[in-house]
């Protein structure tokens, strides 16, 4: 994963080269990417990065793609306010403090998408905006200009044009701290999600002619069991997370070429079929090539039965104390939405499902406020499907049970079921991370 690539070559501040030359990332020169963020609904792109570094250049980049964008800044309050000019700590930290709140206000209007550009050396000084982003279900995007820059105290004291010295940039850079997700995935939007889950209720619908699945939920028609499930409010497919659901577990993966290289940008999400529980309900995502080389799941030694994932439950939620991790699990209810990137890939149908080429999304969860972390689910679900699969980790169709003529379900240990959809969906997402 940390093999050389173009995504390595960085620019020195203060050259001669173009801004669109030096920030090249999926989500300002992709056209596909930059098409499906301006109908996302919902993104956040937090800048970060040193004094000399860029920033204003990247915003600018960013406004030029998205026209509809806000830009936010701390230093928009000594520019449109009756602040005094003068900065000292009052009026940075009352600088900080107004980006925040308009920062706030646009999340509570839904605009779309939000920039925010400051240095944001330290976690504490993008913390809020992540807790925005959790409340009021937006994606982020983190844009670091070092990502594409050489910065030492030396080079940074060279170019910068306000003589600031190498000793400041010394200081300066040692207060960095690199934010690091919980996990990462391919992340949808609010309509696809809606969109998906409608489609997952009708399957649901289904297994009602399953007298085993009527019988262990206690349900037997269709209004009681309209609500058993609830749908989460982030739908994401899990591309990396490790066991304790920290930040550390991932971070060399986080932060290796490859990772730098495809963040920020729009992957398709085909949907081969759906693994049913008594406590989820789970998309089995069939990843491409690409998307499989950006995998990273920290396994465990033996898979949890459905008893240890609820007994391991009050343990895990101390260890992912989180708050925001909480409302990224939170529920909703069901809603249509007629605005969606989805469509049936008719020509692209895959009869069997090979699980080596899968991965997962929670969609739903009958318990509300429960809020494990997705690799102790990803176990649970990987051990179910390796019972009915062969040697190769393909389950073949002609093991799957028909009924009515297109809907296809086995069951599976544990009182659990795969449904496999007549066609696999397709969505677009953005590969990125869950920030808390």
């Amino acid at each position: 994963m940390d093999s050389p690539s173009a995504f390595s070559e960085k620019y020195v501040p203060g050259s001669d080269a173009d801004s669109s030359d030096i920030f090249k990332f999926p989500y300002t020169i992709d056209n596909e990417t930059i098409d499906f963020i301006k109908e996302h609904g919902r993104l956040m792109f937090i800048i970060r990065g040193p004094p000399g570094t860029g920033k204003d250049s990247l915003s600018s980049m960013l406004a030029d793609c998205y026209r509809t964008a806000s830009i936010f800044s701390a230093d928009s309050y000594f520019n449109n306010t009756f602040a005094k000019s003068k900065r000292d700590s009052g009026s940075l930290k009352r600088s900080h403090e107004y980006c925040q709140k308009k920062v706030l206000d646009a999340c509570i209007k839904g605009i779309h998408p939000i920039i925010v550009k400051n240095t944001h050396m330290r976690k504490f000084e993008v913390q809020k905006y992540v807790d925005f982003a959790a409340e009021y279900n937006y994606t982020i995007i983190m844009a670091i200009t070092t990502h594409k820059m050489e910065v030492t105290p030396e080079i940074l004291a060279q170019s910068n044009t306000k003589g600031l010295s190498v000793s400041y940039f010394q200081r300066r850079l040692k207060q960095w701290e690199d934010f690091i997700p919980v996990n990462t995935g391919w992340f949808l939007n609010i309509e696809d999600s809606s969109s998906l889950l409608n489609q997952v209720q009708i399957y649901l619908n289904h297994l009602l002619k399953d007298g085993k699945f009527c019988r262990c939920l206690d349900i037997f028609d269709e209004v009681q069991f309209r609500g058993y499930f609830k749908p989460r409010k982030l739908l994401y497919c899990v591309a990396a997370c490790g066991e304790k659901n920290t930040p550390d577990e991932i971070r060399s993966y986080y932060k290796s070429d490859s990772v730098k290289e495809h963040y920020g940008e729009c992957f398709p999400i085909v949907i081969q079929g759906y693994i049913v529980t008594l406590s989820y309900v789970a998309a089995l995502v069939y990843l491409n090539e690409e998307m499989r080389d950006l995998i990273y799941l920290k396994c465990n030694d033996t898979a949890p039965t459905e008893d240890d994932e609820l007994e391991s439950l009050t343990v895990l939620s101390v260890q992912v104390s989180e708050d925001n991790f909480k409302k990224h699990c939170s529920t909703i209810k069901f809603q249509y939405s007629s605005k969606s990137s989805l469509y049936h890939e008719e020509d692209k149908k895959r009869e069997d499902i090979n699980i080596n080429n899968c991965s997962y999304m929670i969609l739903a969860q009958h318990n509300k406020n429960e809020a494990v972390p997705p690799q102790k689910l990803i176990d649970f679900f990987s051990d179910l499907l390796s019972h009915e699969a062969d040697g190769n980790g393909v389950i073949k169709l002609d093991k799957f049970n028909l009924v009515e003529g297109r809907f296809r379900y086995i069951r599976l240990p544990d009182n659990a079921w795969l449904i496999k959809p007549s066609t696999d969906l397709s969505f677009k997402s953005i590969f990125t991370g869950l920030y808390v």
